[in-house]
């Protein structure tokens, strides 16, 4: 996906836009001007922007990232981002907002929706938002746009103010006016270049019968989105590497051939006490290592120090060959990547349970697979097994307290992921091969028969586990189903719409410790500069969730990886992770939404379903019969459960802390679960609820329901 983006922008845009590959040769200096002065709030304003490029004919798009030390973001401390890891890339991330600052600006007046009335209007939930109705970019007289140079379309995008921040020389390149002889900063060699940008966009308008005014535009510029062989190499080097060690050197054919990875079982835990649990069994799987140090905490990693487990060491990074693609560590080769499966009280061998990796929530383990989050499945006979999520697991708070204070340390958290990614695709490798696990005595019965089907995978995920989930799909050779609950993408975008980011601590019941964003937002006061940091972080984040793979998530599968199927799963009015980025996911993904979820009025749009945005980009419903009964479809889809909650806020901040947050209910439901085991035994994505709402009800959750009882008076949610 190799597009250079036009933008023209009287206002402030956060639209859906993401970066990252590796060359190791020396950077020849740059001999452009530090900074564009188009926009002198921030040096590296307008951002994401082209003019931070410089050609480089052995990069996939033909550029590569420029940034220069001092044109970093400062510490309060005075210490710059080290640029070196960001110009190894060929573009900027899909999902990057972009930025500007505008003084003054009203967007309901520059999108003239200023006039419009009704209960919501002046709310969290204003119509007059761009955001409610993000169609409004095809408008004739859209006051900004958004190009694609490639094709010349407008492309889909919403507006709005940064609600966090307590918050010229284009007009020389514009009017093609002299520039000022007192401002010894205006760069006149970049006047040709921002002519032809407005030139392109002028001629784009025109040809579709557009109007475009030149001398009422005020800032244009033009940025490289970064390209699949940048987003994805390394983690497809190293997956094929370490599977060509396992002896399948053809993962495009979907034979598993070769060995199973090692793997020794260190406990067996019989459980009578549970109702869906027959037996938990602990062990380990081989893996290759490709960091340059040993990778998981050095000793018990879930002995407790202060309170936290033993920590990872910190900075271990990607082991770089010659090539400049990661390589085998030759001193420590392999890990034993601890993991844990819990057998279904159900499975027997007349009926073996579906084998699952599960992918856990923010900084947490491999144990959340054997909680509540996973009770549902395993009454249906899924059988959920997991390895941590290393790069975001709980041994990495340390290295993650490290990259906020210190965003230089972004590339440590993305190395570690995609070494952790491998260690999912190898137990799922282990768990499918039919001379892996399933032939061990600790996943069969008392006569030696096996409790669990080889051959077969799926994935779910949720939370965080939704989001990385995404990426590893994407990956996967050895399944094509996978559901990602509470889900989203990506996390420049979530981040301040997420409790878990801007709550005043991390844990209520813990108020020693601050929250995430405390610790950055100390590290970087400016509030514009916040927002400038968090997209330079999604640049590198990108290969370590789904904004980076999205893209190659269902069609148009990565090199030698099948296409897949998807199943969204959101919980309405999430508290942490945002209904919006999932909405852009599954645009992305191409998922048809189920029009009948939501009753009347519960979405934030203006348009009264979710499903029916008049746009490119925007979702489909569900196929009906002739009756207006909502048929299965049969690919990949988002479903939204709702337990009451108000919906989002239009603005980059959390939810309202009204009612509790739902963002469990979704994985513990039961018709939930039905819906998503209909989806793994058949490939279609069913209404479960027979055309009436999605309304959502967990077992234990009826005394919560609805959860902002307001709205509801008198109703019985839990019928």
């Amino acid at each position: 996906m190799l597009r250079t983006r036009r933008v023209v922008l009287p206002a402030l845009v956060v639209a859906i836009v993401a970066g990252s590959t590796l060359v190791t040769r020396a950077q020849a200096p740059s001999l452009r001007r530090p900074c564009d002065q188009t926009d002198q709030a921030l040096c590296l304003l307008p951002f994401p922007n082209d003019y931070f490029t410089r050609p480089d004919p052995t990069t996939a798009t033909g550029k590569r990232i420029d940034f220069e030390l001092p044109e970093m973001p400062r510490s309060i401390v005075g210490k710059p981002i080290d640029p070196t890891e960001w110009n190894r890339n060929d573009g900027f991330s899909p999902g990057s907002e972009i930025l500007t600052f505008v003084p003054g600006l009203d967007l309901h007046r520059t999108w003239g929706t200023q006039s419009m009335t009704g209960s919501r209007v002046g709310g969290p939930n204003d119509p007059r938002d761009q955001i409610a109705d993000i169609g409004r970019y095809l408008e004739p007289d859209a006051p900004i746009l958004v190009i694609d140079a490639t094709t010349g379309q407008r492309w889909p995008f919403w507006s709005e103010l940064d609600m966090n921040a307590g918050t010229a020389a284009n007009q020389r390149y514009r009017d093609n006016s002299a520039g000022p002889a007192s401002d010894l900063t205006f760069d006149e060699s970049r006047r040709a270049h921002i002519n032809s940008v407005i030139a392109q966009i002028q001629n784009d308008e025109q040809a579709r019968g557009m109007s475009f005014d030149r001398s009422k535009l005020f800032l244009a510029w033009d940025f490289t989105v970064a390209s699949e062989r940048n987003l994805t190499e390394r983690m497809l080097h190293i997956r094929n590497d370490a599977f060509a060690q396992l002896g399948d050197t053809n993962l495009a054919d979907r034979v598993i051939q070769g060995v199973s990875p090692r793997f020794s079982i260190t406990k067996v835990t019989q459980i009578s006490n549970d109702p869906r649990k027959q037996r938990q069994v602990e062990g380990t799987i081989t893996v290759p290592n490709y960091l340059d140090g040993p990778p998981q905490p050095l000793g018990f990693e879930e002995d407790p120090v202060e309170g936290l487990p033993n920590q990872a060491l910190l900075g271990t990074r990607f082991f770089y060959g010659p090539d400049g693609l990661p390589a085998q560590n030759p001193l420590i080769p392999t890990i034993d990547v601890p993991f844990v499966c819990t057998i279904p009280k159900v499975a027997s061998a007349a009926d073996p349970a579906h084998p699952t990796l599960y992918g856990h929530g923010l900084l947490g383990s491999r144990s959340e697979s054997t909680g509540g989050s996973t009770d549902r499945d395993r009454e249906r006979n899924f059988m959920p097994c997991a390895v941590n999520w290393m790069g975001f697991a709980e041994y990495d708070v340390a290295n993650a307290v490290h990259t906020l204070l210190d965003p230089s340390y972004m590339p440590v958290m993305a190395d570690r992921a995609q070494q952790g990614f491998l260690n999912f695709l190898y137990l799922g490798r282990a768990l499918a091969h039919p001379n892996g696990l399933v032939t061990n005595a600790a996943f069969k019965d008392a006569a030696g028969h096996p409790l669990f089907k080889s051959n077969e995978l799926f994935y779910d995920g949720n939370s965080q586990g939704g989001i990385m989930g995404g990426a590893l799909c994407a990956l996967s050779v050895d399944l094509t189903r996978c559901v990602l609950g509470v889900t989203g993408m990506n996390y420049s975008t979530l981040l301040n719409r997420s409790s878990d980011w801007e709550g005043p601590v991390i844990d209520p019941t813990n108020p020693g410790i601050p929250s995430y964003s405390s610790l950055l937002y100390t590290a970087f006061p400016n509030k514009m500069e916040q927002q400038l940091v968090m997209t330079l972080l999604q640049m590198l984040w990108d290969r370590a969730e789904a904004d980076g793979y999205v893209a190659h998530m269902t069609t148009d599968p990565l090199p030698d990886t099948p296409a897949h199927q998807v199943l969204m799963q959101v919980a309405l009015g999430d508290f942490q992770v945002t209904n919006f980025s999932a909405m852009v996911e599954a645009r992305t993904i191409g998922a048809r939404i189920l029009q009948t979820a939501l009753m009347p009025g519960r979405a934030w749009t203006v348009a009264p379903t979710l499903g029916t945005e008049p746009f490119p980009g925007g979702l489909q419903a569900f196929p009906t019969d002739a009756q207006g009964n909502v048929l299965p479809w049969n690919g990949s889809a988002l479903v939204f459960w709702d337990a009451g909650n108000l919906p989002p806020p239009n603005a980059n901040i959390p939810p309202a802390d009204v009612g509790n947050d739902p963002h469990e209910i979704p994985r513990r439901d039961p018709n939930a679960a039905n819906q998503k085991e209909f989806f793994y035994m058949n490939g279609l994505v069913e209404d479960v609820m027979n055309g009436q709402p999605d309304l959502a009800c967990p077992p234990g959750y009826a005394g919560e329901i609805p959860e902002a009882p307001a709205q509801f008076s008198g109703f019985d949610w839990c019928k």
